[in-house]
């Protein structure tokens, strides 16, 4: 079992401070529209370097503050709590009902990171580690009030030694401190019996509080001890963050030299710089041994001052710390389950293009270094070929084999790509098995193998054929070997696929996404309408800058509930197919063309066909906007098709219902052969689902609702296409059948289908 990527956050990557959560689609297939510059690669490349570790400083923000990236996965339930070993009861249970976890990569000054496992499993560790830094700082204030309390009776003591001395030396005045110090240790009985009766007397509380400080600090003697340490490692964590801060100030100036002179500091043999690197680590490992240090040192101290003994304090400690602190930390958490993330890799354009010929022996030892052996690789995996198929005895027989594969990879091929030289002219991928002849001296007699691109006209190497013809190849033969070798999950990132391809091609991409989704998971970025799907808006991330006219402002990322406030550049993959948004739909000289007012109503009257099973020869044509709605007619006219406009009782259609009627229809023509009016109750598409099911089927919550569903749309500014799309979704994957629908809705539906029905 592995992990299945389902969410990403990304803050602190290039134009991106922070993009949120934000969830990829669960079908495996997630497109990132946007402006150039808007961010959309960085996001390719922030997951890429999640998954690798490494960044450089071209990542880095202006204000040099370092990246932290973050994935969720969804994993069956109880799967986490198997793969911990000895979790411990409280966390056992905690990961047993997770079905997700989160793991974070943050980056450290000398660019090296650190994977942790974040979110509800971090809360809890954190938890406990927020427990066990309340107990220490309790321990830790008492050890400082017990080390204050010793060293002020160490400074009573001694003052307690300078006042028997001082009245010593009233007692006798010729005798110098010195001597008054050889005196008190020599006959110091013999001193006091000659001193009056009042010093006498003084002297003797002195001796007497000296006697019960001596005491009392000798009980002490292992706290005082356990102070001395804990100032010298107090001494030595402060000294590591002096030095760890002076290190970091280095970092920072260095990174800010490479990205003004252009140059990876990896590249760089800085005797210096490699010092300062050297130094930065040592300091980070040893200020954690510090703090692990201080931390047992400190509970050690508490259980000294209730009295234990050394060795019966240390075995408290370590019974604390258990109690106190989880085996695992977030870090080691996050490595063992890193361990089960999927592979995330950038597909590189052109990175595995079919070469010409290529050496068999070059296969066999995979020697990555010659040229094109990626794609041969990948193209005897599609073949599903290994060594053992080419010591075939018979040469009459391997022909014949390689013929048949070849007719089979190119019947597979043409399956997604649709394009062809002419009019029928279609491409063919094939190979051949040859040897090397004595012209070449030192490979004479060897095999290699030969690649074509035919077709009916010409056979020709890959090399020759056009660049959008290599790219697809490519593409084809990376992606659906990837797939079929993968033995863990994938996640395929791809900058701007098929740029080089015809509108068609493109198309042909998104069938290969849709081949491989269910083995691979693929996340692309496109400026083109034809890599994107608008009937499953779920698998839109739109990406702009929060200025639009400021290259410095930062990126924001748009889901499909907020597609609505994105702006029309970032849209425009999107507009440029809002009026053709199902392959099957366009203008249709054998049907009905019915123009309506946008996607979002094309979407519930698709899903009104589909409920009440109507049968009219209908194309529906949606129109960007209700105001592009005359020159859709034009067009109709021009055409000669056959077109009527379906119109709601909204004030806007209300005016276009006249205008179309004093300027757009020949006189004597009925405007009931050119218009549908709906009742004025409708205002738009949505009022015809009765309120109940407008909140159960459209909004998927139960929110009170007290005026027209369209009113209610606008006046919350939610995304209607992508909410009316999901309807139909949900109605034709049989998620909501006809019969979940109440009888004001089915009335209602009946009411526009008797509409159409009666439309001649």
């Amino acid at each position: 079992m592995y992990m299945k990527l389902c969410a990403f956050r990304i803050r602190n990557f290039r134009s991106i401070t922070d993009t949120g959560w934000q969830n990829l689609s669960p079908d495996n297939i997630t497109c990132l529209i946007g402006q150039n510059e808007s961010g959309k690669t960085s996001i390719l490349e922030g997951l890429r370097s999640f998954y690798t570790g490494s960044i450089s400083e071209d990542v880095l923000r202006s204000d040099l503050t370092l990246p932290e990236i973050s994935c969720r996965f969804n994993v069956n339930n109880g799967w986490l709590s198997d793969v911990t070993e000895n979790p411990g009861s409280e966390l056992k249970e905690l990961l047993s009902e997770l079905t997700t976890v989160e793991l974070t990569r943050n980056w450290l000054p000398d660019f090296s990171s650190t994977i942790k496992v974040s979110g509800r499993i971090s809360e809890y560790l954190d938890s406990l580690e927020n427990a066990w830094g309340l107990y220490l700082n309790e321990v830790k204030a008492k050890l400082e009030k017990e080390i204050e309390e010793i060293n002020r009776l160490k400074s009573r003591l001694d003052e307690i030694m300078s006042l028997k001395a001082d009245i010593i030396m009233r007692a006798n005045p010729a005798a110098g401190k010195g001597m008054v110090g050889r005196l008190f240790r020599k006959s110091e009985g013999g001193l006091v019996e000659r001193l009056p009766a009042d010093q006498k007397h003084k002297f003797n509380d002195l001796v007497k509080e000296e006697e019960s400080v001596r005491k009392t600090l000798a009980g002490k003697k292992e706290i005082a001890d356990a102070g001395l340490k804990y100032g010298a490692l107090l001494a030595g964590l402060e000294e590591t963050d002096r030095k760890l801060d002076d290190l970091e100030s280095k970092l920072e100036e260095y990174h800010q030299k490479m990205t003004l002179l252009l140059m990876p500091m990896d590249k760089t043999e800085d005797p210096e710089w490699t010092k300062v690197l050297e130094d930065f680590r040592n300091n980070r490992m040893a200020k954690e041994k510090l703090k692990s240090d201080m931390e047992a040192h400190i509970a050690f101290s508490g259980y000294l001052m209730e009295g234990r003994s050394p060795e019966e304090s240390q075995m408290l400690t370590l019974e604390a710390m258990r109690r106190y602190k989880s085996q695992y930390t977030s870090e080691m958490l996050g490595r063992k389950y890193f361990e089960y993330c999927p592979d995330i890799e950038m597909f590189e354009d052109f990175g595995s293009l079919l070469p010409n010929r290529i050496d068999l022996e070059d296969i066999i030892t995979g020697n990555e270094n010659v040229e094109g052996y990626k794609a041969a690789r990948n193209f005897l995996t599609l073949a599903k070929l290994d060594y053992s198929f080419f010591q075939q005895p018979s040469s009459r027989i391997l022909k014949q084999k390689i013929e048949n594969l070849n007719n089979t990879l190119t019947v597979n091929f043409q399956d997604f790509w649709q394009q062809s030289i002419g009019r029928n002219n279609k491409i063919k991928i094939q190979f051949e098995l040859d040897h090397y002849s004595l012209n070449y001296s030192d490979k004479a007699g060897k095999p290699y193998l030969e690649f074509w691109v035919k077709d009916s006209g010409e056979r020709l190497y890959p090399k020759q054929r056009s660049r959008g013809v290599r790219w697809f190849l490519s593409f084809y033969m990376e992606l659906k070997a990837s797939a079929m070798r993968s033995t863990k999950p994938m996640v395929l990132l791809v900058d701007e696929p098929g740029i080089s391809l015809h509108a068609r091609a493109q198309e042909d991409v998104l069938k290969v996404f849709e081949d491989i989704k269910d083995r691979i998971q693929i996340i692309y970025t496109t400026h083109s309408p034809h890599l994107v799907d608008v009937n499953k808006m779920h698998r839109i991330l739109a990406v702009q800058r929060d200025d639009l006219d400021n290259l410095k402002s930062t990126t924001r990322v748009l889901d499909p509930l907020k597609l609505a406030s994105a702006s029309p550049d970032t849209l425009t993959p999107l507009q440029n197919i809002m009026g053709n948004p199902l392959p099957s739909e366009g203008f249709s000289a054998n049907r009905l063309n019915l123009i309506v007012n946008d996607t979002g109503t094309f979407y519930l009257i698709s899903c009104i066909i589909q409920v009440t099973g109507f049968k009219g020869k209908i194309s529906i044509i949606p129109s960007t906007d209700v105001s592009s709605i005359p020159l859709m007619c034009n067009i109709m006219m021009g055409w000669g098709l056959k077109f009527a406009v379906l119109l709601f009782g909204n004030e806007r259609e209300r005016k276009l219902e006249e205008y179309l009627k004093e300027n757009m229809f020949r006189p004597g023509d009925k405007e009931g052969d050119y218009l549908i009016v709906t009742d004025p109750r409708f205002l738009n598409a949505e009022d015809l689902l009765s309120t109940l099911d407008f909140k159960n089927h459209v909004l998927k919550t139960r929110e009170g609702i007290t005026v027209p569903n369209s009113v209610y749309m606008e006046e919350k500014e939610l995304p209607r296409s992508f909410l009316l799309s999901r309807l139909l979704g949900d109605v034709r994957q049989g998620r909501i059948e006809p019969g979940d629908f109440d009888e004001e809705t089915h009335e209602n539906f009946r009411y526009l289908v008797e509409l159409l029905k009666g439309f001649k």
